[in-house]
């Protein structure tokens, strides 16, 4: 039954008023369509109640998500800035690392090239002394052994030039 059908309804007379078979017809139509909508209606509110909870749900979950999401940014940004720390500090525990063997390896030098400049006077020395005792052989040797005994005393050192090192 439609709304035109409803609106343009007539009910036939009689002498004492309307048909009542024609009366209880209708009211039994219009009763099996009220119970239709009501029902159509009920199923409606469920679905509706069903979207609405739905609704809640996803908006929930976009609730939680999004929360997550701003947890992971800051945790990534608070591990990368953690990164950079450690790097930071990696790179300056090398460069005091570096310094030290520098330091160290300058010290070596320096060491390395006293040694070499005492090596280089003692040579000098050894090979003045070595000269003195060669010339006073020589003078031995020269004399005939005249005066070997007083010659063979050693002679001062002569001073040690340190322009030839």
């Amino acid at each position: 039954m439609q709304l035109e059908d409803l609106e343009g309804k007539k009910f036939r007379k009689r002498l004492l008023g309307l048909d009542p078979g024609d009366v209880d017809s209708f009211l039994q139509d219009m009763n099996e369509v009220l119970r239709g909508l009501v029902e159509e209606n009920e199923n409606l509110k469920r679905v509706v109640q069903t979207q609405e909870s739905e609704l809640k749900e996803h908006r929930e979950r976009e609730k939680t998500i999004r929360a997550v999401l701003i947890s992971a940014q800051k945790n990534a940004e608070q591990t990368r800035a953690n990164a950079e720390r450690e790097a930071k500090l990696v790179v300056s525990e090398a460069e005091v690392k570096a310094e030290g063997l520098l330091n160290e390896a300058g010290n070596r030098l320096i060491r390395m090239e006293q040694e070499i400049s005492e090596m280089r006077r003692n040579r000098i020395q050894f090979g003045a002394r070595m000269r003195a005792l060669l010339d006073a052989f020589r003078q031995m040797l020269d004399d005939d052994g005249k005066e070997a005994p007083r010659k063979f005393e050693e002679k001062p050192e002569p001073p040690v030039q340190t322009d030839q090192i």
